[in-house]
Protein backbone atom coordinates (compact mmCIF):
# COMPACT_ATOMS: atom_id res chain seq x y z
CA UNK A 1 0.00 0.00 0.00
CA UNK A 2 3.28 2.36 0.60
CA UNK A 3 4.44 3.95 -2.18
CA UNK A 4 7.19 2.03 -4.24
CA UNK A 5 10.31 3.13 -2.61
CA UNK A 6 9.14 2.69 1.33
CA UNK A 7 7.62 -0.61 0.10
CA UNK A 8 10.48 -2.03 -0.39
CA UNK A 9 11.85 -0.85 3.24
CA UNK A 10 8.14 -2.13 4.87
CA UNK A 11 9.05 -5.72 3.25
CA UNK A 12 12.95 -5.82 4.92
CA UNK A 13 11.83 -4.60 7.93
CA UNK A 14 9.00 -7.49 7.73
CA UNK A 15 11.95 -10.09 6.76
CA UNK A 16 14.05 -8.42 9.88
CA UNK A 17 10.98 -9.20 12.36
CA UNK A 18 10.47 -12.79 11.08
CA UNK A 19 13.80 -13.75 11.43
CA UNK A 20 14.14 -12.71 14.80
CA UNK A 21 10.70 -14.48 16.06
CA UNK A 22 11.85 -18.12 14.21
CA UNK A 23 15.72 -17.47 15.33
CA UNK A 24 15.75 -15.50 18.73
CA UNK A 25 18.87 -13.18 18.86
CA UNK A 26 21.37 -11.70 21.42
CA UNK A 27 19.41 -8.93 23.16
CA UNK A 28 22.02 -6.01 21.74
CA UNK A 29 20.71 -7.28 18.24
CA UNK A 30 17.18 -6.70 19.47
CA UNK A 31 18.13 -3.20 20.51
CA UNK A 32 19.81 -2.83 17.19
CA UNK A 33 16.41 -3.85 15.13
CA UNK A 34 14.38 -1.73 17.37
CA UNK A 35 15.86 1.27 16.95
CA UNK A 36 15.35 0.39 13.51
CA UNK A 37 12.21 -0.14 13.63
CA UNK A 38 11.06 2.93 15.51
CA UNK A 39 12.98 5.34 13.12
CA UNK A 40 11.94 3.71 9.17
CA UNK A 41 8.54 2.61 10.11
CA UNK A 42 7.35 6.31 10.63
CA UNK A 43 8.89 6.95 6.61
CA UNK A 44 6.61 4.19 5.53
CA UNK A 45 3.34 5.30 7.58
CA UNK A 46 3.85 8.90 6.97
CA UNK A 47 2.93 8.51 2.98
CA UNK A 48 0.70 5.85 3.49
CA UNK A 49 -1.67 8.08 5.39
CA UNK A 50 -1.06 11.05 3.67
CA UNK A 51 -2.71 9.18 0.69
CA UNK A 52 -5.33 7.35 2.79
CA UNK A 53 -6.43 10.77 4.32
CA UNK A 54 -6.89 14.04 3.54
CA UNK A 55 -4.74 15.26 6.51
CA UNK A 56 -1.95 17.97 6.18
CA UNK A 57 1.56 16.58 5.91
CA UNK A 58 3.21 17.30 9.04
CA UNK A 59 -0.57 15.99 11.01
CA UNK A 60 0.37 12.64 8.88
CA UNK A 61 4.00 12.87 9.90
CA UNK A 62 3.37 13.30 13.62
CA UNK A 63 0.44 10.25 13.53
CA UNK A 64 3.09 8.22 12.05
CA UNK A 65 5.59 8.96 14.88
CA UNK A 66 2.21 8.47 17.33
CA UNK A 67 1.57 5.00 16.02
CA UNK A 68 5.08 3.95 16.27
CA UNK A 69 5.69 4.88 19.53
CA UNK A 70 4.34 1.96 21.59
CA UNK A 71 7.74 0.05 20.02
CA UNK A 72 9.92 2.12 22.39
CA UNK A 73 8.08 -0.57 24.80
CA UNK A 74 9.47 -3.44 23.39
CA UNK A 75 12.60 -1.23 23.12
CA UNK A 76 12.48 -0.83 27.58
CA UNK A 77 12.32 -4.91 27.45
CA UNK A 78 14.93 -5.55 25.48
CA UNK A 79 17.21 -3.36 27.61
CA UNK A 80 16.16 -4.97 30.79
CA UNK A 81 16.73 -8.35 29.18
CA UNK A 82 20.05 -7.22 27.72
CA UNK A 83 21.29 -5.95 31.18
CA UNK A 84 20.25 -9.31 33.30
CA UNK A 85 22.36 -11.06 30.19
CA UNK A 86 25.45 -9.04 29.64
CA UNK A 87 26.46 -7.02 33.14
CA UNK A 88 29.42 -5.27 31.56
CA UNK A 89 30.50 -2.75 34.14
CA UNK A 90 32.85 0.08 33.68
CA UNK A 91 35.68 1.60 35.87
CA UNK A 92 34.61 4.84 36.51
CA UNK A 93 35.90 7.64 38.65
CA UNK A 94 33.12 9.55 39.68
CA UNK A 95 30.33 8.30 41.44
CA UNK A 96 27.63 8.08 38.58
CA UNK A 97 28.29 7.64 34.71
CA UNK A 98 26.14 7.10 32.04
CA UNK A 99 26.50 3.87 30.43
CA UNK A 100 27.96 2.95 26.98
CA UNK A 101 24.48 2.02 26.22
CA UNK A 102 22.69 5.38 27.36
CA UNK A 103 25.21 6.71 25.05
CA UNK A 104 24.60 4.87 22.23
CA UNK A 105 20.92 5.68 22.09
CA UNK A 106 21.32 9.26 22.83
CA UNK A 107 23.80 9.85 20.08
CA UNK A 108 21.75 7.66 17.72
CA UNK A 109 18.53 9.98 18.37
CA UNK A 110 20.79 12.79 17.76
CA UNK A 111 21.76 11.56 14.65
CA UNK A 112 18.82 11.09 12.88
CA UNK A 113 17.66 14.20 14.35
CA UNK A 114 20.52 15.79 12.50
CA UNK A 115 19.69 13.81 8.98
CA UNK A 116 16.52 15.00 8.86
CA UNK A 117 17.26 18.31 7.18
CA UNK A 118 19.50 17.13 5.19
CA UNK A 119 17.00 14.43 3.70
CA UNK A 120 13.75 16.62 3.61
CA UNK A 121 12.19 13.94 6.24
CA UNK A 122 10.56 15.96 9.28
CA UNK A 123 9.27 12.74 10.35
CA UNK A 124 12.86 11.46 11.06
CA UNK A 125 13.25 14.67 13.41
CA UNK A 126 9.98 13.90 14.98
CA UNK A 127 11.12 10.40 15.89
CA UNK A 128 14.42 11.27 16.69
CA UNK A 129 12.78 13.91 18.99
CA UNK A 130 10.80 11.66 20.86
CA UNK A 131 13.49 8.69 21.58
CA UNK A 132 15.42 11.41 22.98
CA UNK A 133 12.43 12.57 25.17
CA UNK A 134 12.23 8.63 26.76
CA UNK A 135 15.78 8.49 27.49
CA UNK A 136 15.68 11.83 29.40
CA UNK A 137 12.78 11.06 30.81
CA UNK A 138 13.91 7.26 31.75
CA UNK A 139 17.51 8.91 33.14
CA UNK A 140 15.62 11.64 35.35
CA UNK A 141 13.26 8.86 36.98
CA UNK A 142 16.53 7.33 37.73
CA UNK A 143 17.80 9.58 39.17
CA UNK A 144 15.22 10.45 41.46
CA UNK A 145 14.63 6.75 42.79
CA UNK A 146 18.50 5.99 43.11
CA UNK A 147 19.95 8.12 46.10
CA UNK A 148 23.62 9.47 45.48
CA UNK A 149 24.93 6.83 48.12
CA UNK A 150 22.58 3.89 47.61
CA UNK A 151 24.54 1.56 49.68
CA UNK A 152 25.63 1.46 53.49
CA UNK A 153 26.93 -0.90 56.17
CA UNK A 154 28.56 -1.42 59.56
CA UNK A 155 32.26 -2.12 59.88
CA UNK A 156 33.13 -5.14 61.25
CA UNK A 157 36.18 -5.06 63.67
CA UNK A 158 38.10 -8.54 62.64
CA UNK A 159 41.49 -10.13 63.71
CA UNK A 160 43.56 -12.21 61.14
CA UNK A 161 47.05 -13.28 61.61
CA UNK A 162 48.99 -13.10 58.30
CA UNK A 163 48.91 -16.33 56.38
CA UNK A 164 45.78 -17.49 57.64
CA UNK A 165 42.30 -17.54 55.96
CA UNK A 166 39.47 -15.71 57.80
CA UNK A 167 35.74 -15.22 56.79
CA UNK A 168 32.97 -13.13 58.02
CA UNK A 169 29.47 -12.55 56.64
CA UNK A 170 28.38 -8.59 55.48
CA UNK A 171 25.17 -7.05 55.41
CA UNK A 172 24.90 -4.72 53.07
CA UNK A 173 22.16 -2.80 52.83
CA UNK A 174 20.27 -0.61 49.38
CA UNK A 175 18.28 2.75 49.93
CA UNK A 176 17.33 2.52 46.25
CA UNK A 177 13.55 1.97 45.17
CA UNK A 178 14.54 -0.18 42.24
CA UNK A 179 16.79 -3.57 41.24
CA UNK A 180 20.66 -2.77 40.68
CA UNK A 181 22.51 -5.29 38.72
CA UNK A 182 25.89 -5.17 40.67
CA UNK A 183 29.38 -5.87 40.02
CA UNK A 184 31.22 -6.53 43.92
CA UNK A 185 34.92 -6.73 44.19
CA UNK A 186 37.46 -5.68 46.69
CA UNK A 187 40.39 -3.65 45.84
CA UNK A 188 42.85 -5.88 47.42
CA UNK A 189 43.57 -9.71 45.61
CA UNK A 190 43.54 -11.31 49.03
CA UNK A 191 39.88 -10.57 49.99
CA UNK A 192 37.37 -12.17 48.19
CA UNK A 193 33.42 -11.60 48.18
CA UNK A 194 30.85 -14.23 47.57
CA UNK A 195 28.50 -13.12 45.10
CA UNK A 196 30.44 -11.03 42.80
CA UNK A 197 27.60 -10.28 41.05
CA UNK A 198 24.23 -9.60 42.56
CA UNK A 199 21.11 -8.53 42.23
CA UNK A 200 20.39 -5.90 44.88
CA UNK A 201 16.94 -4.93 46.20
CA UNK A 202 15.98 -2.08 48.35
CA UNK A 203 16.61 -3.49 52.11
CA UNK A 204 19.81 -5.70 53.73
CA UNK A 205 21.80 -8.11 51.53
CA UNK A 206 23.39 -10.74 53.06
CA UNK A 207 27.34 -11.20 51.74
CA UNK A 208 30.14 -13.54 52.38
CA UNK A 209 33.86 -12.60 53.22
CA UNK A 210 36.55 -14.53 53.23
CA UNK A 211 40.60 -13.14 53.46
CA UNK A 212 43.77 -13.74 53.59
CA UNK A 213 46.10 -11.31 54.50
CA UNK A 214 49.63 -10.30 53.47
CA UNK A 215 52.28 -9.11 56.20
CA UNK A 216 51.57 -6.04 54.29
CA UNK A 217 47.81 -5.54 53.46
CA UNK A 218 45.48 -2.98 54.23
CA UNK A 219 43.98 -2.62 57.56
CA UNK A 220 40.81 -1.17 55.58
CA UNK A 221 40.35 -2.79 52.31
CA UNK A 222 38.09 -1.04 50.18
CA UNK A 223 34.94 -2.64 48.93
CA UNK A 224 33.87 -1.39 45.28
CA UNK A 225 29.97 -1.57 44.09
CA UNK A 226 29.80 -0.80 40.75
CA UNK A 227 25.80 -1.50 39.90
CA UNK A 228 23.41 -0.14 37.19
CA UNK A 229 19.63 0.65 36.66
CA UNK A 230 17.44 -1.97 35.54
CA UNK A 231 17.84 -0.50 32.16
CA UNK A 232 21.56 -0.27 32.07
CA UNK A 233 20.78 3.60 31.41
CA UNK A 234 22.76 4.55 34.81
CA UNK A 235 26.47 3.17 36.11
CA UNK A 236 26.40 4.09 40.60
CA UNK A 237 29.95 3.43 41.55
CA UNK A 238 30.69 3.51 45.37
CA UNK A 239 33.47 2.65 47.55
CA UNK A 240 33.00 1.31 51.29
CA UNK A 241 35.34 0.30 53.96
CA UNK A 242 33.80 -3.00 55.51
CA UNK A 243 35.99 -4.76 57.74
CA UNK A 244 38.88 -2.87 60.15
CA UNK A 245 41.30 -5.73 60.27
CA UNK A 246 44.11 -6.23 62.97
CA UNK A 247 46.50 -8.16 60.83
CA UNK A 248 48.94 -9.76 63.47
CA UNK A 249 52.21 -10.77 62.04
CA UNK A 250 52.62 -14.85 62.39
CA UNK A 251 55.43 -14.42 63.84
CA UNK A 252 54.38 -12.17 66.69
CA UNK A 253 51.83 -15.13 67.38
CA UNK A 254 54.40 -17.92 67.24
CA UNK A 255 56.29 -15.29 69.76
CA UNK A 256 53.04 -14.95 72.04
CA UNK A 257 52.21 -18.58 71.80
CA UNK A 258 56.39 -19.62 73.04
CA UNK A 259 56.23 -17.42 75.67
CA UNK A 260 52.89 -18.27 77.15
CA UNK A 261 54.06 -22.41 77.35
CA UNK A 262 57.23 -21.18 79.53
CA UNK A 263 55.32 -19.45 81.02
CA UNK A 264 52.95 -21.89 81.90
CA UNK A 265 55.97 -24.40 82.61
CA UNK A 266 57.47 -22.44 85.60
CA UNK A 267 59.50 -19.17 85.56
CA UNK A 268 63.34 -18.98 86.37
CA UNK A 269 66.30 -19.15 84.05
CA UNK A 270 67.06 -22.80 83.54
CA UNK A 271 70.60 -23.20 82.33
CA UNK A 272 71.72 -25.43 79.04
CA UNK A 273 71.76 -28.69 80.20
CA UNK A 274 73.96 -30.70 77.86
CA UNK A 275 72.46 -34.64 77.41
CA UNK A 276 75.33 -36.88 77.12
CA UNK A 277 75.65 -38.48 74.16
CA UNK A 278 76.00 -42.08 75.19
CA UNK A 279 72.27 -41.59 76.21
CA UNK A 280 70.73 -41.43 73.02
CA UNK A 281 73.63 -43.60 71.25
CA UNK A 282 72.73 -46.37 72.65
CA UNK A 283 68.20 -46.37 72.83
CA UNK A 284 66.64 -49.41 74.43
CA UNK A 285 63.98 -51.34 72.60
CA UNK A 286 61.45 -49.08 71.44
CA UNK A 287 58.40 -49.62 69.36
CA UNK A 288 58.41 -47.60 65.56
CA UNK A 289 60.85 -50.06 63.17
CA UNK A 290 63.21 -48.08 62.46
CA UNK A 291 65.53 -50.60 60.47
CA UNK A 292 66.49 -54.52 59.52
CA UNK A 293 70.65 -55.39 59.86
CA UNK A 294 72.83 -58.24 60.87
CA UNK A 295 72.80 -59.96 64.00
CA UNK A 296 75.00 -59.20 65.93
CA UNK A 297 76.05 -61.26 69.63
CA UNK A 298 73.91 -59.64 72.37
CA UNK A 299 70.89 -58.86 70.16
CA UNK A 300 67.65 -60.31 72.05
CA UNK A 301 66.30 -63.20 70.35
CA UNK A 302 62.94 -61.74 70.06
CA UNK A 303 64.32 -58.96 67.79
CA UNK A 304 65.61 -61.74 64.59
CA UNK A 305 63.27 -61.15 61.68
CA UNK A 306 62.60 -65.24 60.81
CA UNK A 307 61.25 -64.50 57.42
CA UNK A 308 64.50 -62.46 56.14
CA UNK A 309 66.65 -64.56 58.25
CA UNK A 310 65.29 -67.91 56.04
CA UNK A 311 65.35 -65.93 52.97
CA UNK A 312 69.05 -64.78 52.99
CA UNK A 313 70.52 -67.61 54.70
CA UNK A 314 71.72 -65.39 58.00
CA UNK A 315 70.94 -64.00 61.28
CA UNK A 316 68.66 -60.40 60.41
CA UNK A 317 67.46 -58.39 62.81
CA UNK A 318 65.02 -55.85 63.47
CA UNK A 319 65.92 -52.53 64.75
CA UNK A 320 63.13 -50.54 66.63
CA UNK A 321 63.19 -47.04 67.84
CA UNK A 322 61.20 -45.43 70.79
CA UNK A 323 58.78 -42.31 69.64
CA UNK A 324 60.69 -38.97 70.24
CA UNK A 325 63.82 -40.65 71.36
CA UNK A 326 65.89 -39.39 67.92
CA UNK A 327 67.52 -36.31 68.94
CA UNK A 328 66.80 -33.20 66.21
CA UNK A 329 68.70 -30.35 65.01
CA UNK A 330 66.61 -27.12 63.78
CA UNK A 331 69.20 -25.79 61.06
CA UNK A 332 68.02 -22.17 60.67
CA UNK A 333 69.16 -19.45 57.60
CA UNK A 334 68.67 -16.17 59.23
CA UNK A 335 69.17 -14.37 56.20
CA UNK A 336 65.81 -13.57 53.91
CA UNK A 337 65.01 -10.56 50.94
CA UNK A 338 61.58 -9.25 52.64
CA UNK A 339 59.54 -8.41 55.43
CA UNK A 340 57.52 -11.34 54.57
CA UNK A 341 59.79 -14.03 54.73
CA UNK A 342 61.07 -12.85 57.52
CA UNK A 343 57.78 -13.01 59.06
CA UNK A 344 57.28 -16.57 57.30
CA UNK A 345 61.05 -17.60 58.63
CA UNK A 346 60.51 -16.52 62.24
CA UNK A 347 56.89 -18.11 62.61
CA UNK A 348 58.40 -21.61 61.37
CA UNK A 349 61.37 -21.18 63.60
CA UNK A 350 59.58 -20.80 66.61
CA UNK A 351 57.01 -23.12 65.81
CA UNK A 352 59.25 -25.70 65.24
CA UNK A 353 61.08 -25.07 68.46
CA UNK A 354 57.53 -25.55 70.35
CA UNK A 355 56.79 -28.54 69.05
CA UNK A 356 59.92 -30.01 70.04
CA UNK A 357 59.42 -28.62 73.46
CA UNK A 358 56.30 -30.49 74.06
CA UNK A 359 56.94 -33.16 72.95
CA UNK A 360 60.47 -33.32 74.92
CA UNK A 361 62.57 -34.50 72.13
CA UNK A 362 66.18 -33.02 72.46
CA UNK A 363 67.49 -30.63 70.08
CA UNK A 364 70.74 -28.88 69.14
CA UNK A 365 70.07 -25.55 67.42
CA UNK A 366 72.20 -24.29 64.46
CA UNK A 367 71.69 -20.89 63.24
CA UNK A 368 73.69 -19.10 60.02
CA UNK A 369 73.13 -16.09 57.94
CA UNK A 370 74.76 -15.47 54.35
CA UNK A 371 77.93 -14.33 55.89
CA UNK A 372 78.73 -16.65 58.98
CA UNK A 373 77.80 -19.35 61.66
CA UNK A 374 75.71 -17.23 64.19
CA UNK A 375 74.86 -20.03 67.14
CA UNK A 376 75.71 -23.44 67.06
CA UNK A 377 75.00 -25.96 70.02
CA UNK A 378 75.11 -29.12 71.46
CA UNK A 379 71.71 -30.89 72.67
CA UNK A 380 70.05 -28.86 75.06
CA UNK A 381 67.01 -29.45 77.15
CA UNK A 382 63.98 -28.43 75.58
CA UNK A 383 63.07 -25.24 77.29
CA UNK A 384 66.13 -23.53 76.99
CA UNK A 385 66.27 -24.96 73.21
CA UNK A 386 62.78 -23.03 72.79
CA UNK A 387 64.29 -19.96 74.47
CA UNK A 388 67.47 -19.67 72.57
CA UNK A 389 65.15 -19.78 69.57
CA UNK A 390 63.26 -16.85 70.18
CA UNK A 391 66.11 -15.30 71.26
CA UNK A 392 67.23 -16.12 67.20
CA UNK A 393 64.42 -14.03 65.61
CA UNK A 394 66.32 -10.88 66.44
CA UNK A 395 68.98 -11.77 64.41
CA UNK A 396 67.25 -12.46 61.32
CA UNK A 397 68.29 -10.34 58.34
CA UNK A 398 67.06 -8.49 55.22
CA UNK A 399 69.12 -8.77 52.52
CA UNK A 400 69.46 -7.56 49.35
CA UNK A 401 70.57 -10.41 47.29
CA UNK A 402 72.63 -9.66 44.18
CA UNK A 403 72.58 -12.56 42.72
CA UNK A 404 69.90 -14.36 41.33
CA UNK A 405 69.31 -17.75 42.77
CA UNK A 406 67.08 -19.90 39.92
CA UNK A 407 66.69 -23.26 40.25
CA UNK A 408 69.17 -25.41 42.04
CA UNK A 409 71.47 -27.75 40.14
CA UNK A 410 71.10 -31.56 40.49
CA UNK A 411 74.29 -32.70 42.30
CA UNK A 412 73.44 -36.12 41.88
CA UNK A 413 72.57 -35.91 38.24
CA UNK A 414 75.88 -34.31 37.47
CA UNK A 415 77.85 -37.32 39.07
CA UNK A 416 75.74 -39.69 37.11
CA UNK A 417 77.00 -37.80 34.02
CA UNK A 418 80.46 -37.75 34.80
CA UNK A 419 80.36 -42.02 35.58
CA UNK A 420 78.53 -42.08 31.90
CA UNK A 421 81.16 -40.00 30.53
CA UNK A 422 84.56 -41.50 31.82
CA UNK A 423 83.40 -44.48 30.04
CA UNK A 424 83.75 -43.16 26.28
CA UNK A 425 86.68 -42.13 24.70
CA UNK A 426 85.25 -39.74 21.85
CA UNK A 427 86.77 -36.37 21.96
CA UNK A 428 83.04 -34.71 22.57
CA UNK A 429 82.47 -36.89 25.75
CA UNK A 430 85.76 -35.29 27.21
CA UNK A 431 85.20 -31.87 26.50
CA UNK A 432 81.32 -32.26 28.08
CA UNK A 433 83.11 -34.53 31.30
CA UNK A 434 85.90 -31.70 31.41
CA UNK A 435 82.79 -28.99 31.33
CA UNK A 436 81.05 -31.30 34.23
CA UNK A 437 84.15 -31.88 36.39
CA UNK A 438 84.54 -27.92 36.92
CA UNK A 439 81.01 -27.52 37.32
CA UNK A 440 81.40 -30.43 39.77
CA UNK A 441 84.77 -28.68 41.58
CA UNK A 442 83.21 -25.08 41.77
CA UNK A 443 79.92 -26.34 43.58
CA UNK A 444 82.01 -28.70 45.72
CA UNK A 445 84.20 -25.42 46.52
CA UNK A 446 81.48 -23.15 47.08
CA UNK A 447 79.96 -25.37 49.31
CA UNK A 448 83.21 -26.47 51.66
CA UNK A 449 83.38 -22.73 52.89
CA UNK A 450 79.82 -22.19 53.12
CA UNK A 451 78.44 -20.84 55.93
CA UNK A 452 75.60 -23.40 55.99
CA UNK A 453 77.90 -25.98 55.56
CA UNK A 454 80.34 -25.15 58.64
CA UNK A 455 76.99 -24.72 60.57
CA UNK A 456 75.57 -28.54 59.91
CA UNK A 457 79.14 -30.16 60.16
CA UNK A 458 79.45 -28.50 63.59
CA UNK A 459 76.05 -29.59 64.65
CA UNK A 460 76.45 -32.97 63.61
CA UNK A 461 79.54 -33.57 64.91
CA UNK A 462 77.59 -32.95 68.77
CA UNK A 463 75.11 -34.68 67.97
CA UNK A 464 74.94 -38.70 67.47
CA UNK A 465 73.07 -40.21 64.41
CA UNK A 466 70.64 -41.51 63.83
CA UNK A 467 69.37 -37.50 63.61
CA UNK A 468 66.88 -35.09 61.95
CA UNK A 469 67.96 -32.08 60.56
CA UNK A 470 64.73 -29.81 60.14
CA UNK A 471 65.66 -26.94 57.89
CA UNK A 472 64.59 -23.51 58.44
CA UNK A 473 65.57 -21.61 55.28
CA UNK A 474 64.09 -19.36 52.23
CA UNK A 475 66.92 -21.35 50.27
CA UNK A 476 68.39 -18.36 48.59
CA UNK A 477 71.97 -18.06 49.33
CA UNK A 478 72.27 -21.52 50.94
CA UNK A 479 70.77 -23.57 48.26
CA UNK A 480 73.69 -25.47 46.73
CA UNK A 481 75.50 -25.91 50.18
CA UNK A 482 72.47 -27.65 51.62
CA UNK A 483 72.18 -30.12 48.81
CA UNK A 484 75.66 -31.08 49.01
CA UNK A 485 76.03 -31.36 52.51
CA UNK A 486 72.44 -33.38 53.01
CA UNK A 487 73.51 -35.62 50.62
CA UNK A 488 77.26 -36.08 52.36
CA UNK A 489 75.33 -36.28 55.91
CA UNK A 490 73.02 -39.05 54.42
CA UNK A 491 75.24 -41.64 54.33
CA UNK A 492 75.58 -41.05 58.55
CA UNK A 493 72.08 -41.28 58.62
CA UNK A 494 71.60 -37.89 59.02
CA UNK A 495 67.87 -36.92 57.74
CA UNK A 496 67.75 -33.47 56.22
CA UNK A 497 63.88 -32.38 55.88
CA UNK A 498 62.67 -29.18 54.77
CA UNK A 499 60.30 -26.81 56.72
CA UNK A 500 58.43 -24.48 54.09
CA UNK A 501 55.30 -24.13 56.11
CA UNK A 502 54.11 -25.28 59.28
Amino acid sequence: MSPLPYLVLALVLLLILLSTLIRPQPPRFNIVINLGVIFLTPLVLAPLLERMTTLPPTAAQIIAVALVLPTIYLLDLNLRENVRHTQVFIKGKGERNTTYIFASLLVAALVVMLIAPVVNRPVLLFTGISLALYLLGVLVGILLTIPRHPFTTHTLMRRSIVGTTGSTRLHLTSHTRVKMHSQLSFNASWVQVTPQQIILNRGKTSLDISFTPPLAGESRPQFQISAVDPRGLIQINQLLEPLNLHIIPRAKYAEWLATKYLEQTGSGVISAVKLPPQALAKPKRGIEYMESRSYQPGDPLRDIDWKHTLKLSQLIVREYQEAGEQAAIIAVNLSVADAEEADNLAFNLITIALTLTRENIPAALAAYNHQNVVLNTAIIEPLEMLRQALSLIREIVVVKFTERYLEPMDIAKIRRNIRQLQQTDSEPAQRLLDILNFEHRSIEEVARSHPATLALVSATRQVPAPAMILLVSQLNHDTEAILVTAEKLARRKFTTVPIESV
